[in-house]
């Protein structure tokens, strides 16, 4: 399925329930398939958002936080040259 925008999936709801507009024409307007649009259509109505309250984050976790790519940042910017290798050691 081609990931679609929260702001986007909500247009979906308001395309669909407001203005009565069929699949079809909602999935050309969106620009993805029928199935994408009922899939949207689905979750809303299972769960009353847009987006699927029982998926699970996608991705492994982030191994810096804010403020060590701050830290990494403000050393980048004091020594523009520094090698890979100093700037691990540093963090």
């Amino acid at each position: 399925m081609v990931h679609l925008t929260r702001q986007l999936c909500e247009r979906i709801i308001v395309w669909r329930h407001e203005q009565n507009k069929t699949l079809r024409v909602i999935s050309e307007l969106a620009g993805c398939s029928i199935s994408a649009v009922f899939e949207v259509l689905r979750l809303y109505t299972e769960y009353g958002t847009v987006i699927n309250p029982n998926a699970r984050p996608r991705g492994r976790p982030r191994t810096l936080d804010m403020q060590d790519m701050n830290f990494v940042r403000s050393v980048i910017e004091g020594e523009p040259a520094i090698y890979l290798d100093e700037l691990r050691d540093r963090v």
